[in-house]
């Protein structure tokens, strides 16, 4: 087995994973827990402990690098955002050492930020936009990483240009759990039901601002007055608020769209796209690894 160089751990707000790569950026092997930032109450330095020593190649001389909201306020050690245009070597100047007994050196990555009236923040996907740049060769593209809040971001000679924050995970819980519109429930159908299709390409079109608000309604009107089946309704909303955000990225990029993410979203993404006529391709799961590896050769912590 080729010897591993480095331990990469992404560690959000209800997951933990971890890999040992090479230095030819090959992973090893990995882990995965529910055990995140949130259920870890505050005792971090154990867990991260017990997870590491289940993970084929690890020894205590191995350097650790650290994404996600591990970094923020809520974790282990918050470190501050890093600003744009952002590259791997930047993440590198901005990260935080920690070294511990036995454990050795401890490097956590900060999340960055978009300042003035676009501000906004991102914390974890950072370093998986960056390490798919770098392992799929991407100088310039447009990537979008679905889920809770959706990720936007442009890159531009390898480096993170510009990024905007959807809410359209948040938002299909919040109404399916706690509006009238999750009176028909709550689960979405599959990427190929025609349903789905329609709610794209219904909260694609152009409107005035208030326009996805007025169409959300009709997830509930159209099953009470219009035959809609209750079981799909979820599936139509779904698909409306995807439109949406899909229809935002369309208007802004002129690359091919590539989707990050993990489990059925990015089918999800990419079946939206298609039905707007965008052409997109998936990034394979592994991309926070492969950013941490670029962080880690920045720091000359491996070759």
């Amino acid at each position: 087995m080729t010897d591993a160089s480095l331990v990469a751990v992404d560690w959000g707000t209800s997951s933990f994973r971890a890999c040992t790569l090479s230095n030819q950026m090959e992973i090893l092997d990995k882990i995965s827990t529910d055990q995140g930032i949130l259920q870890c109450d505050g005792k971090f330095e154990e867990v991260l402990r017990d997870n590491l020593k289940g993970l084929k190649g690890f020894h205590g001389r191995l350097p650790v690098v650290l994404s996600g909201m591990i970094t923020s306020r809520n974790g282990w050690v918050e470190v501050p955002y890093a600003t744009l245009p952002t590259t791997a070597a930047d993440l590198s100047s901005a990260a935080k050492q920690v070294t511990l007994p036995d454990l050795g050196p401890l490097w956590f990555i900060p999340g960055i930020k978009a300042e003035g009236v676009e501000a906004d923040v991102m914390r974890g996907e950072e370093t998986e936009i960056l390490g798919a740049t770098s392992y799929f060769n991407l100088h310039n593209a447009t990537m979008i990483i679905p889920g809770t809040h959706s990720k936007h971001t442009i890159i531009r000679d390898g480096a993170i240009q510009s990024f905007r924050t959807y809410l359209t995970g948040e938002m299909f819980s919040a109404l399916t759990r706690s509006t009238i519109l999750g009176a028909f429930g709550s689960t979405p159908c599959e990427a190929d039901c025609s349903l789905f299709e329609e709610g794209i390409r219904i909260g694609a079109r152009q409107g005035g601002a208030g326009a996805l608000l007025n169409r959300v309604f009709s997830a509930r009107s159209r099953v009470l007055v219009d035959g809609m089946p209750e079981e799909h309704a979820a599936c139509y909303l779904s698909g409306l608020l995807i439109g949406a955000e899909l229809s935002e990225a369309i208007a802004t990029s002129q690359d091919t769209l590539w989707i990050l993410g993990n489990g059925r979203l990015p089918e999800l993404y990419q079946r939206g796209l298609s039905v707007l006529g965008a052409s997109s391709k998936i990034v394979p799961h592994g991309s926070a690894a492969f950013g941490a590896a670029q962080v880690a050769r920045a720091l000359n912590l491996i070759q």
